[in-house]
């Protein structure tokens, strides 16, 4: 069985290091070590744990009476999430940038959890949003021969730029308290110890396309809600909006024009119309949609508690067809994301052409709960 390190790594490379220290004393050497990481971090992997092969990675190996040529580990295996225009992120920090790291650490979990393997997830590296997506990608794509980890490391000796992992023969090293004053300790002083952490795994329960190939974070957990529990619940007092088990926050501007089109909808009895060529009786023009903006700004400030934020000249109260537009693409986006393919029951759809277009939500009366309280 091949064994695979799948590692989330920020700032601090040496974590992969003391991972692998502690696996070969359980004699568990990995074949193949796969990282995670920023456009930044990538950059600290290369020169630490590389540098043409007299890095980190290397010496460990020659310490520890390793074949660095066995392992499969290089740039190509350093994974960095791209934003939209294909850049690689030099961090992690907007709604935007998490997506695309969870969107690549379910990727490579579903590529890595394929045949005969076992792969390590460790999750000590990175920003916590990075440890919380890679445990996400075990929950969904692990097996029972895969394991999440953690390290821990004494504290005097974590981070240390010259502390990678216990060496045979003890070194001293100059460390510095939290004012600042220096010491001295000896490295077999140091305890690094692989923590594993339990996990339910969710992959017995996805069906076979979603093993198959990639899909969005929605999609896979769309696919775990069951099928009586398959309704939309649209709460303005919590500002979310529910499908079955799943829950997601909206933005109180993007929940309020949801929430005015689940109103239009819940006031007709009329089904969905079974020939798409026919427009559903409940959906609106731009016009229609742009004379009631009155009721989308009392929803606003209903779910906003009072505010008048998001109400400026150019907001939500304020209306026209290029806001519209916008917003309503922000809220679908949102949902899809959310929910996956489920998502598309709740979305803002149009009908027909421009300048005739009608909007609205394609879906039955029954599927949708709407709570102003």
């Amino acid at each position: 069985m091949k064994r695979i390190l799948l590692a989330v790594s920020g700032m601090s490379p040496q974590i992969i290091t003391e991972a692998l220290y502690c696996l070969h004393c359980d004699g568990r050497d990995v074949d193949a070590i796969h990282v995670v990481t920023t456009r930044d971090g990538k950059d600290l992997l290369q020169a630490g744990l590389l540098d043409s092969g007299r890095g980190q990675f290397y010496r460990f190996c020659k310490e520890y009476g390793l074949d660095a040529r066995q392992v499969d580990f290089s740039r190509d295996n350093m994974h960095i999430p791209l934003d939209a225009r294909g850049r690689e992120l030099p961090d992690i920090v907007d709604q935007d940038d998490n997506e695309a790291l969870l969107v690549l650490c379910l990727r490579l979990a579903r590529e890595l959890t394929q045949g005969d393997t076992a792969v390590y997830f460790l999750v000590a590296g990175g920003r916590k949003t990075m440890s919380s997506c890679l445990s996400f990608a075990a929950q969904m794509y692990g097996r029972p021969q895969d394991r999440i980890y953690h390290v821990l490391v004494s504290p005097e000796f974590e981070s240390h730029r010259d502390f990678w992992f216990p060496p045979r023969e003890a070194r001293r090293l100059e460390l510095h308290d939290r004012q600042g004053r220096s010491f001295w300790m000896n490295t077999d002083d140091a305890r690094v110890q692989l923590v594993s952490l339990p996990f339910l795994s969710l992959r017995r329960h996805l069906p076979g396309h979603l093993l198959a190939g990639p899909d969005t974070p929605g999609a896979l957990m769309a696919s775990l809600v069951r099928e009586e529990d398959r309704g939309f619940t649209i709460s303005l007092a919590a500002k979310t909006v529910a499908y079955g088990s799943l829950q997601v926050d909206l933005k109180p501007v993007w929940l309020a024009l949801l929430a005015f089109f689940a109103e239009i909808r819940l006031q007709s009895a009329a089904p969905v119309p079974t020939d798409s060529r026919e427009c559903p009786p409940w959906f609106l023009e731009t016009g229609e949609i742009l004379n009631r903006q009155n009721r989308i700004a009392k929803l606003y400030e209903h779910i906003a508690g009072g505010r008048k934020d998001g109400m400026s000249t150019t907001g939500i109260s304020s209306l026209n067809a290029d806001n519209f537009h916008s917003y309503r693409s922000r809220v679908n986006q949102a949902l899809r994301t959310a929910f996956g393919p489920a998502g598309e029951l709740l979305a803002i759809q149009p009908w027909g052409r421009r300048p005739n277009t009608r909007y609205g939500l394609r879906i039955e009366k029954r599927q949708v709960q709407f709570q102003e309280k």
